[in-house]
C-alpha cells in the first residue's frame, strides 16, 4: 500500500506511543485477557473502559484488518463484524502480516507478510477465514504488497517489484498465471477492483513525483488519470458497491483526509475535514459506509462513516495499538 509521508509518521509515532504507554503501565495495572491462538478475542482495554458502547450495527460482511496488539513491530490478521464486536486474531505468523482482502464468498482472505523491515522480503498468502490452511501464493524473493481479490474470486491483482519497479500484477488464485498490467517505470500501487471486475483503479506517481488515482481496464489497457495537481499524494482508491463513485486518502489539505469523487475524476468532495491524518478507505459491501483508518483521538483506530462523512463512530478501541487498514468487501486493497 502506497504510504505518503503523513501516514509514514503516523505509524511511526503510534510505535512510540505503544513502547511509552507499556512502560508507564505499572506491574500492578489489570489488564482484559489477551487470546493469541488463531481465533481468539483479543483486547488490551483496561477493565475500566469495558463500559465503552458497543456501536450500532451498520450492515455489511466482517471487517479484516491489521493490528500490532501483540508487539510494536508484530502486525497480525484480525476480523471483527461490522459493529466492532467480535474481535478475532487469525493470523499468528508473528511477522509483518498485512493488506488483507476479502474473497468474493468471505470464506478467504488473501494478505501479504514478511519482515518488519521493509527492504526485505514479502510475500502474498492465502488463508481460511478463521485463519487456517494459510498457503503462500508468491515466492519471488522480492516486495509483493496490496493483494486484491477478484470480484469473481478467480484473480488476484496486486502490487509487486518483481520487475524491478512497482508495477500492478495480476495472478490466479492459485498464484499461477502472472501478467504484468503496467510496466511504467513509476510505481504503480493500491489496486482495487471495480465492482463488475472489469476496471481496476490504482495509484500511481506517474508521469511526475506525486500520487495520483488512476483506472485500467482488468487486462492493463485503457490506462486514465482520475486526479490531478501538485503535492497532493492521491492514494487507496476504493469504489462504491454500485460502482459510481471511487473513495481516497489524500493529502492536499495539507494532512491526511478521505475523499470521494464520481468514477470518471469528477465531482471530487472531502469526506472527513478533520486535522488528525486519516487514510485507507474502503466501502462496506451492500452498504453506503465507508470504513477508514483516524488518528482523532490519539491512536491509529478503524471508525466507519456514512458515505457523505456523517455518522463517524469508532469501531476499534486498543489505546495501545495500531489498528489499520480495514478490508469491508472483496476487490479492496
Amino acid at each position: 500500500m502506497a504510504r505518503p509521508r503523513w501516514v509514514r509518521t503516523v505509524i511511526a509515532l503510534s510505535g512510540i506511543l505503544f513502547l511509552a504507554a507499556l512502560v508507564a503501565l505499572s506491574p500492578g495495572a489489570k489488564m482484559s485477557g489477551y487470546a493469541d491462538g488463531l481465533t481468539g478475542t483479543p483486547s488490551y482495554l483496561p477493565l475500566a473502559m469495558k463500559s465503552i458502547p458497543t456501536p450500532t450495527p451498520m450492515g455489511g460482511g466482517r471487517i479484516a484488518f491489521e493490528s500490532n496488539r501483540t508487539g510494536p513491530h508484530q502486525f497480525e490478521i484480525y476480523t471483527m463484524n461490522a459493529d466492532g464486536s467480535d474481535v478475532r486474531q487469525v493470523t499468528n505468523l508473528r511477522a509483518y502480516s498485512r493488506d488483507a482482502s476479502w474473497s468474493p464468498d468471505y470464506t478467504r482472505i488473501v494478505f501479504d507478510s514478511g519482515s518488519y523491515e521493509e527492504e526485505f522480503d514479502r510475500e502474498i498468502y492465502v488463508m481460511n477465514a478463521d485463519g487456517s490452511g494459510i498457503r503462500r501464493l508468491t515466492d519471488n524473493g522480492v516486495k509483493d504488497y496490496d493483494p486484491s481479490w477478484s470480484p469473481d474470486g478467480t484473480r488476484i491483482a496486486f502490487a509487486s517489484r518483481s520487475s524491478g519497479n512497482w508495477d500492478i500484477w495480476l495472478m490466479n488464485t492459485s498464484g499461477s498465471g502472472l501478467v504484468n498490467l503496467t510496466s511504467r517505470f513509476r510505481p504503480d500501487l493500491d489496486p482495487c477492483w471495480s465492482p463488475d471486475g472489469t476496471k481496476i483503479a490504482f495509484s500511481s506517481e506517474y508521469p511526475g513525483n506525486d500520487y495520483h488515482i488512476w483506472v485500467m481496464n482488468a487486462d492493463g489497457s485503457g490506462k486514465t488519470q482520475l486526479t490531478f495537481g501538485s503535492s497532493v499524494d492521491d492514494v487507496d482508491p476504493s469504489w462504491s458497491t454500485d460502482g459510481t463513485r471511487i473513495a481516497f486518502e489524500t493529502g492536499r489539505d495539507g494532512n491526511g483526509e478521505i475523499y470521494v469523487m464520481n468514477a470518471d475524476g469528477s465531482g471530487t468532495r472531502n469526506l472527513t475535514r478533520n486535522p488528525a491524518p486519516e487514510d485507507n478507505p474502503s466501502w462496506m459491501l451492500g452498504a453506503e459506509r465507508i470504513v477508514f483508518n483516524s488518528y482523532r483521538d490519539g491512536n491509529t483506530e478503524i471508525y466507519i462513516m456514512n458515505s457523505d462523512g456523517t455518522g463517524v463512530t469508532r469501531l476499534t478501541w486498543a489505546p495501545l495499538a495500531v489498528d489499520a487498514d480495514a478490508c469491508a468487501r472483496p476487490g479492496c486493497p
